[in-house]
């Protein structure tokens, strides 16, 4: 792929990652739990990241698939996770 095509993906992903983001902080939020508590939830899937790390890839809406599914997983957010972050991206 040559740098152009790079940069119109980019762009043309933003608008999901922007609506991963928002839905994942304000899911933490929501909840009442901190990247702590995250951790810790991801610890018991047997999963290890700091809360730091965690903070910087919602930050940059950079999950791996595997990751994301994981966080919707231990927050319980299977019902309506896909649905929200779709209508947020479409309406970006």
């Amino acid at each position: 792929m040559n740098q152009d095509q790079s940069i119109k993906n980019r762009h043309s992903l933003s608008p999901y990652k922007l609506a991963i983001t928002r839905y994942i902080r304000s899911s933490l939020a929501l909840k009442g739990l901190k990247y702590d508590d995250l951790c810790e939830l991801l610890q018991r899937k047997g999963i290890t990241m700091t809360p730091e790390n965690l903070r910087s890839k919602t930050h940059k809406g950079m999950f791996s698939a595997d990751l994301f599914t994981a966080i919707i997983d231990v927050l319980e957010l299977e019902e309506d996770a896909l649905k929200t972050i779709l209508k947020e991206a479409k309406s970006a």
